[in-house]
């Protein structure tokens, strides 16, 4: 009888050490992936300083565009972010007939405009993902990683990333982790005005990653969608 109790607690013992020893294993092959997805990002910063490209902007309200926007961007020295300039005239938005209908059309695009600009300068905050944001979510355990054997990728998850209730999900390919997407849940000026950021990456042909970015505004019904052209 003693030997019977004995060997169910060796049997016992030898499953919580694996246990821990899986969940060890677990939250190695974890840090090793935000670590690699950190590095990553720090190489793709560096790389786009290289290049300069089109950024176009389109502003939509319910489905229909309101405005197109070209700008030629680069970094310039000792910048954290890209220099634009705008190429050729300013959008001007469509034309309206009769003074009050003009009126109401041109204060709505304005409206639209001043709340898309709150938008892009949000966005501006979650693309990319800084490092030191990722390393103090990490350290309050708001970070978390899940693979995806069936197309060989991971998401690294980031929640209260800039402001409470928000998320990042950064998706990575396992082979040369290089950046597949990024999806971002946020809000403007308040919780219920839910913002959220589409992101896939074009990459080049020496791994250099650039975003395309579509961005959704439940307040407004609007959208804005970024596409970059680039060049050397």
């Amino acid at each position: 009888m003693t030997g019977f109790v004995l060997s169910r607690r060796v049997a016992a013992a030898t499953l919580a050490l694996l246990a821990l020893a899986a969940t060890a294993q677990a939250q190695g092959t974890a840090e090793t992936r935000v670590a690699a997805l950190k590095r990553t990002l720090a190489e793709n910063a560096a790389a786009q300083r290289k290049y300069t490209w089109i950024e176009t902007t389109e502003i939509a309200l319910n489905g229909e565009v309101k405005e197109t926007n070209s700008m030629s961007c680069r970094y310039v020295a000792g910048a954290e972010k890209p220099a634009c300039t705008q190429i050729g005239a300013a959008p001007q938005p469509k034309k309206v007939r009769g003074p009050l209908r003009k009126a109401i059309a041109k204060g709505k695009i304005a409206d639209l405009k001043a709340y898309m600009d709150s938008v892009k300068t949000l966005v501006a905050k979650y693309v990319p993902p800084e490092q030191g944001l990722i390393q103090q979510a990490q350290q309050r355990g708001d970070v978390a990683v899940a693979p995806n054997p069936s197309n060989a990728t991971f998401k690294v998850t980031v929640s209260n990333y800039i402001q409470k209730g928000d998320a990042v999900a950064v998706v990575v390919h396992q082979e040369d982790n290089h950046l597949a997407e990024l999806n971002v849940s946020t809000w403007l000026n308040d919780p219920t005005a839910a913002v959220s950021l589409e992101v896939t990456f074009t990459t080049l042909a020496n791994g250099v990653g650039f975003p395309l970015k579509k961005v959704r505004s439940e307040e407004h019904t609007s959208e804005l969608q970024s596409l970059w052209l680039i060049s050397y």
